[in-house]
Formats: structure tokens, C-alpha cells, sequence
């Protein structure tokens, strides 16, 4: 095998084979690597749905559906991700929602948790969510992507 490497080398033809290998990378990049890129960067898997015209941003005063839809699966991630005993009460009217734009949601709330040494106390917690479907009903349309649990009086 060395000795084919100082022949190609030194023969007259190495000039040649150069310009060859140059030739097909050339050729394989303009017909096969450049076509594929395109035809993913074309495709969907990059595609976001537009922003909805009627979807505020920033925090939502009111109470919307949409937020109301998202406060429920928010409060199911929380029963299922925060260790919650059985008797935990979800202050729902406490709730405040932000639109942060392209169906992403961002709901805070509180749960109210018995203590046995410090009694009743509020727990609260955040949660970010997405409206993945056209349907806010339908909860298979819903994506939780996290749920935070604040410290109480600087303990967990």
C-alpha cells in the first residue's frame, strides 16, 4: 500500500486524479447532498402554524376556555409530578395565564396542602403547555412540557 502512495505521488497522472476526486465530490454534492437538504428544509418538520391573529400575548386578564382547558391538564401534571397527597385542593380561581405565542401557554397557580406541623399552605406552582390540535376540548390536542414547584417559605 506504500509503495501505490509514493507511485501515485510522484507518477505524472496524480495531477489528474486530483482533478478527478475534485470532480465527483463536485458532482455528489450538486446531485445528491443539495437536493436532499432542500427537500427536508421544504418539508414540514420545520413548520410552526402561524400565529393566530385573535391569540393575545403576554398575560391574559380574563378567563378564556383555551386557559381553562390548560389549567386542567396543568392541574393533572401537578397531581402526577409533585408527590401531592390524596387531600391536596386546587385553588382554581387563583390561576393567572400567559400567551407567549404560537400556542405555547404558561399557566400559575396555587395548591393548597395540608401540613401536619405548620397546618393549611399554599403551594404554588407553574406549569408550560401547547396547543398542538385545532380542538382545545379534545385532550390528546394538549402537550405539558413542565411543571415547577415553588418553595414554600424557603423549603420544598
Amino acid at each position: 500500500m506504500k509503495d501505490f502512495v509514493n507511485k501515485l505521488f510522484k507518477s505524472k497522472f496524480s495531477v489528474i486524479y486530483l482533478v478527478v476526486f475534485i470532480a465527483i465530490l463536485y458532482f455528489l454534492q450538486e446531485k445528491a447532498i443539495v437536493p436532499l437538504v432542500m427537500s427536508v428544509v421544504k418539508s414540514d418538520a420545520f413548520f410552526e402554524k402561524p400565529v393566530e391573529e385573535d391569540e393575545p400575548l403576554g398575560k391574559i386578564d380574563g378567563k378564556t376556555n383555551r386557559t381553562s382547558f390548560a389549567l386542567m391538564h396543568c392541574k393533572e401534571a401537578a397531581k402526577n409530578q409533585g408527590d401531592l397527597p390524596d387531600s391536596a385542593q386546587f385553588i382554581d380561581e387563583r390561576y393567572e395565564a400567559w400567551a407567549l405565542g404560537n400556542r405555547h401557554y404558561v399557566i400559575r397557580s396555587v395548591v393548597r396542602v395540608a401540613d401536619p406541623e405548620k397546618g393549611q399552605q399554599d403551594k404554588p406552582y407553574a406549569c408550560k403547555v401547547r396547543l398542538l390540535g385545532d380542538d382545545e376540548a379534545d385532550p390528546k390536542n394538549w402537550e405539558v412540557q413542565g411543571v415547577d414547584f415553588n418553595a414554600l417559605n424557603g423549603s420544598n
